[in-house]
């Protein structure tokens, strides 16, 4: 009869080899680091397969304070042994575990030979733990670990040493101040203002993975929304060696965000078959498929995004009518729902762009003569004048969308001629701030100007002080909405300016946008 480990999880853990014919269950003391490594090993098993690893990195991250890693993992493979457990390492699982050679043992990854997890009895409270009881013990324990390799080695361990499992106030200090900056629009300032500096500053006043990995996600965030994809992925890319779902699993809407924000940066960059791709595959990952049908933030961001995918299809006109119809309702229902979602959880800086996008979209959608019910979804510019209400009522100041689609839509796009006479640009009709005040039914939710040009003007006088920050998309769009209302009041010279302010940015653009942009400068007055 093969030896049977019994492991007890309840304070204090016991170690037992039992079964042994003729002998009683023996007692076996193991270091905390060694069972932690233990647990994470077999927990490692339970994957689909039961083929799973554990990296070196997160034994790194988890014993951050040992001095000599190596040690900890050559006492942690001692103990194996005393228990009669096969554990291997490297990539190459078929290689016998007596044949591995220990001078690259400390680089992992960690595994458990096969069916040696059938050895371990793990125990909760008198009943069989599951792998959520043993992630969540891991997470606890992690810290009495750590403070034992210290005492191993010290003899004491001081307030320094410990793997704090909560924030200071000073974290949630910085942590929240990045959140306001990011909400007044103050993305990327300096080394100490701004949303990303205060997000990095959080990152470092702490030494908890979920807490560090909190503020990563929200770095990523920032660097999205400043239209830098690269930078994101970069930081999402750092996420994942910091951070794994199975720590603890109650965080893990953590890996689901970073996926939907990786979905986002792929949009950006106008892959959209690569973004509903990682979408179709997060929601269908075990670790997150409930997040996608509970978890306020992430259906809020999921929907936000789902919608604008749908958007790129009701607009493609390579597509057949009956699918970009579909793509319309697909588009106008995710934006509805992420509305209902963000204002249900008071993330108004989110409702603001629901609403702003959903008048947006239906705007658009009308311009492609898709039939949709204009009844059941309302007027265009009520829901851009929602978004401005929402906005300035909270105090969202996150980038100027909103007002460029009002801008946009005031001219109805504008002529489509190729460089009318300016006679002929100038008589084209614009909607007043009064008349749109009147189709919006509240002129309380719109920005007062005397005129559009004034609205254009102020917002790029924000962005040239630095006073809001918005991604170069947004800058690129505004000086064409400058350019247009100037020419359209005689200003020619003024209206050049704006134009070839425009056309330094647009390397800074995507091929696809930088063709639209062309395109939109043939339509101003020579």
């Amino acid at each position: 009869m093969r030896a049977m480990i019994r492991i007890t999880l309840d304070t204090p853990s016991r170690v037992w080899i039992e079964n042994f014919p003729d002998q009683k269950p023996r007692g076996i003391k193991l270091r905390p680091q060694s069972l932690w490594l233990l647990l994470r090993l077999w927990l490692a098993t339970q994957s689909a397969d039961g083929s799973g690893w554990v990296r070196a990195i997160e034994i790194r991250e988890r014993f951050s304070t040992a001095q000599n890693l190596r040690m900890l993992i050559s006492r942690a493979f001692t103990d194996f042994e005393r228990l009669g457990l096969r554990a291997g390492w490297g990539k190459d699982r078929s290689m016998p575990c007596e044949l591995l050679g220990q001078s690259r043992r400390s680089q992992g990854p960690f595994w458990l030979a096969a069916g040696e997890s059938q050895k371990l009895n793990i125990f909760f409270r008198n009943k069989a733990a599951s792998a959520t009881e043993v992630a969540i013990w891991l997470q606890q324990k992690a810290q009495t670990a750590m403070q034992s390799e210290a005492t191993d080695r010290d003899g004491a361990y001081g307030p320094a040493q410990l793997h704090a499992e909560h924030a200071s106030p000073a974290y949630w200090h910085a942590w929240a101040g990045a959140r306001g900056d990011m909400q007044d629009g103050l993305l990327i300032v300096d080394g100490i203002q701004g949303a990303l500096a205060g997000y990095r500053r959080a990152q470092g006043l702490t030494a908890s993975p979920w807490l560090k990995a909190l503020a990563l996600l929200q770095q990523a965030m920032v660097w999205r929304r400043a239209g830098n994809a690269d930078a994101a992925n970069t930081t999402l890319n750092e996420l994942n060696q910091h951070w794994h779902d199975e720590q603890a699993p109650e965080h893990a809407w953590l890996g689901a965000m970073a996926a939907i924000v990786r979905a986002w940066c792929a949009y950006a960059k106008r892959d959209v078959d690569s973004a509903r791709l990682i979408l179709r595959q997060a929601s269908a990952d075990p670790r997150w498929s409930g997040l996608f049908h509970y978890h306020p933030r992430v259906r809020t961001e999921n929907a936000n995004l789902q919608a604008l995918i749908y958007r790129t299809i009701a607009l493609d006109d390579r597509l057949g009518w009956v699918d970009r119809q579909a793509g319309a309702y697909g588009a106008l229902k995710q934006y509805q729902l992420a509305l209902a979602l963000a204002n249900e959880s008071e993330l108004f800086d989110s409702a603001a762009s629901a609403a702003s996008n959903l008048g947006w979209s239906l705007w658009l959608f009308q311009r492609a003569q898709l039939k949709l019910d204009t009844a059941l979804h309302g007027s265009p510019l009520a829901w851009i004048s929602l978004a401005g209400w929402l906005g300035e009522r909270f105090c969202v100041r996150g980038g100027c969308w909103n007002s460029i689609y009002l801008l946009r839509m005031v001219r109805e796009g504008g002529p489509n001629e190729r460089h009318p006479s300016l006679q002929e640009f100038r008589r084209w009709p614009v909607l007043s701030p009064k008349q749109v005040a009147l189709q919006s039914g509240s002129a309380k939710r719109l920005r007062p100007c005397a005129n559009w040009l004034e609205l254009a003007n102020a917002l790029q006088m924000e962005l040239d002080a630095g006073r809001v920050q918005v991604d170069a998309l947004q800058r690129a769009n505004l000086l064409l909405e400058i350019a247009w209302y100037e020419a359209h009041q005689g200003e020619l010279a003024r209206s050049d300016y704006a134009v070839l302010r425009l056309r330094r940015r647009l390397r800074e653009l995507t091929p696809i946008d930088r063709a639209y942009f062309r395109e939109a400068l043939r339509t101003l007055p020579e």
